[in-house]
């Protein structure tokens, strides 16, 4: 089924995740002491100060990691917790949703971040997407993207969030794979029609790899692109639009 919530076999959360002893203990144990503590795990800060949160790092960092090592691995973690606790529920584009969703943008655009549900991963086409974790590195293809949505409540979160992490380089045999993560706060976005690219000759989405204009592939290269694609993706399902 396209555009509509489906268990699918293989994700990126499967392949760090899908061990039994995340979901029979790890995870139960970290929504026990949430509840326990009254803590609101949505807000990133606070998830991340749990002691069970904590052990669990420890256990899947490397001893010599260094901090960026370890927010990487938060942010993972972050959004394996709240995709497990929300029933694991993944969403699916067609190749020509997803380019319809890039080709149709309009004048009258307006942002959509409000998810078909508080956290889910929507799976994207094969090598349609691609995007790069650093300037320089080699680009890699993005086969989806996790959020969870954090709702206002105090100092801590002022405002609503939605929290996004890209995975890249999903291959068969790879004992992992890349991230990209961003935190948007939809009341300070720019107008939709905002150029997301400094370069005013280059086009949004423009493909970033040689040759790859010939297959019709996408780049992702700024946070803007990302956002606007994750705002038309949410106005799709939310619509309920299916390509013919």
């Amino acid at each position: 089924m396209t555009g509509t919530p489906e268990k699918r076999s293989i994700s990126p959360y499967e392949l760090v995740f899908g061990a039994e002893i995340f979901e029979g203990t790890r995870f139960p144990g970290i929504r026990a002491e949430a509840e326990a503590r009254g803590v609101v795990t949505e807000i990133p800060e606070r998830f991340l100060l749990l002691a069970s949160v904590g052990a669990l790092l420890q256990e899947l960092i490397p001893e010599d990691a260094g901090v960026e090592e370890f927010a990487r691995h938060g942010a993972l973690l972050y959004q394996a917790y709240h995709f497990w606790r929300h029933g694991k529920v993944t969403y699916r584009v067609t190749e020509g949703e997803a380019r319809g969703v890039i080709e149709r943008a309009t004048s009258s655009e307006r942002w959509c971040c409000d998810p078909p549900g508080p956290a889910g991963y929507l799976e994207l086409p094969r090598h349609l997407f691609w995007a790069r974790i650093e300037e320089g590195a080699t680009p890699e293809p993005v086969a989806g993207f996790f959020w969870t949505v954090a709702e206002p409540g105090d100092a801590a979160a002022p405002g609503r969030r939605l929290h996004l992490l890209l995975a890249l380089g999903v291959f068969p045999g790879r004992p992992g794979f890349s991230t990209i993560g961003l935190e948007v706060a939809p009341d300070l976005l720019p107008e939709p029609a905002a150029a997301a690219r400094e370069e005013p000759e280059r086009a949004e989405f423009a493909n970033i790899l040689p040759g790859g204009e010939l297959h019709g592939w996408y780049g992702l290269l700024t946070e803007l692109e990302v956002i606007k694609l994750v705002s038309r993706t949410f106005g799709h399902l939310m619509a309920g639009v299916r390509d013919e």
